[in-house]
This record gives structure tokens, C-alpha cells and sequence, in this order.
């Protein structure tokens, strides 16, 4: 079996050709049933990876297919096999692979996702080795209907301007709670990228925050009594 000129042979051969006909037939059933999820087809994934031997428990990286996957779609040849092979783990990732666009750097470029470049990102993937005892916590958080520890970007802070009448500070810990995670907002609406707010109150639009403040899934951003839910030091509209 050839795929992008290489030939692949034995049993990684065999699992790319299962990937790809699951693909073929999931685009055959997308376009029969339009309405049906595009991926009907279950998908059982790796467990997660980690990453410490250079940098330590506490700057560790935990690789997650299940994130990758759905960003992408729900399709595994995103990345397999031309930058990772199948079935071959990666034990070790350098930063000068990724900085040079190899590895994890071909989509965390700054423009497909945030850039392994830009320091402002570093703990969206340095979070640390997951402990026992943070496992724990989690448990008990959730069970007490409270949101686990979260490990991911840091809060953003947007200034007041011209098209905003309060500081904003978007946090994605309250965002992830109750959602499907990153793919809810990520690469739809939001590049998974760090990026300036839209001027013109093009925020408040459907292609921004309005895709879920629209007074259903969340609180309405044409709401005047919300306002200050968001804008810091904004009481109501004028």
C-alpha cells in the first residue's frame, strides 16, 4: 500500500487501510444521511501520552489523542502516518524539531493553532504530570458538582476600547465546564490561536462570543442587564 508516495508494508499497512476505508465510509453515510454526525464510526484511541524525561513532572506534557482527534475532525490521518507513524511511539519530541515546523510544530505554527514559539502558550501544554493527588481532587470536585482543576491557557485579558466599554477577561476554566471541551469552541469560531479582540462589536456577533450567548445556550450578548457579567466595571447598558 502506497500513501503520499511512501510505500507501507506488514501490519501498519493494515491499519492505515482500515482508517481509510472507516473514512470512505463515513463520507459515503454523511452524504446519504446528511443529518448524521459526519463520523458515525467509534473510534477507540491511545491512552494519553507524557512527556517529562527533559523537563520535568512539574513542565511535564500530556498529549491527548481525544483532543487532536476532534479538531480534526475525527480523522487519524491528520497526523498518521506522514509526521507520526502508527503503532511506533514517539518517545521524545525536541522543541528545535517543532520550532523548525517538524513534529508538533507543522500545525502549532501560529496561524492551524498557537505557535510552539510563543511563550504566552507554553502552559497550554506544559501543565505537569498529572498526580494521584490531583486525581483526587478532581473526584472529589466533581462529585460536589464542582468544576475539576483546570490545565490549560490562562485567562486572557482584553482592555477597554473604543469597541468595548469594560475590560474583559475571558477565562477558559469557566468556558470548558459543561461543554465538550476545546472543540466547542475550537477552530470554530475561534482559531486555536491567541488573537486581539474584533473591533466593531463583531464580538458580540455569531461568528464570536455570540455563537453561544445568544439567550439560549448562554446569556444573551445583547442583554443590557448582562453587561457587566463580562465587561468589568460596566453597569448596564447606557
Amino acid at each position: 500500500m502506497a500513501v503520499c508516495g511512501r510505500k507501507i508494508v506488514g501490519p501498519v499497512a493494515h491499519v492505515v487501510a482500515v482508517l481509510v476505508l472507516a473514512q470512505a465510509l463515513a463520507a459515503a453515510t454523511a452524504a446519504a444521511n446528511p443529518s448524521d454526525p459526519p463520523y458515525p464510526i467509534e473510534i477507540r484511541l491511545p491512552a494519553d501520552a507524557v512527556y517529562d524525561r527533559t523537563v520535568g513532572p512539574d513542565s511535564a506534557v500530556t498529549f491527548r489523542h481525544a483532543t487532536h482527534v476532534a479538531l480534526a475532525g475525527n480523522r487519524c490521518t491528520g497526523c498518521h502516518p506522514q509526521l507520526f507513524q502508527i503503532l511506533v511511539p514517539t518517545r521524545a519530541i525536541s522543541h528545535s524539531q517543532m520550532d523548525a515546523g517538524r513534529s508538533c510544530g507543522t500545525c502549532h505554527d501560529g496561524r492551524s493553532a498557537f505557535g510552539v514559539r510563543d511563550r504566552q502558550s507554553c502552559a497550554s501544554c506544559h501543565a505537569g504530570r498529572r498526580t494521584a493527588r490531583m486525581a483526587a481532587s478532581d473526584s472529589v470536585a466533581e462529585s460536589a458538582g464542582r468544576p475539576a482543576r483546570f490545565r490549560g491557557p490562562k485567562p486572557i485579558l482584553y482592555l477597554r476600547s473604543p469597541a468595548s466599554p469594560g475590560g474583559v477577561t475571558f477565562r477558559h476554566a469557566t468556558h470548558v465546564v459543561g461543554t465538550a471541551g476545546c472543540v466547542t469552541c475550537h477552530p470554530r469560531p475561534f482559531a486555536m490561536k491567541s488573537s486581539g479582540p474584533l473591533s466593531d462589536g463583531a464580538m458580540h456577533g455569531p461568528s464570536a462570543c455570540g455563537a453561544c450567548h445568544d439567550g439560549r445556550k448562554a446569556f444573551d450578548v445583547g442583554d443590557a442587564k448582562a453587561c457587566e457579567r463580562c465587561h468589568a466595571g460596566r453597569r448596564g447598558a447606557p
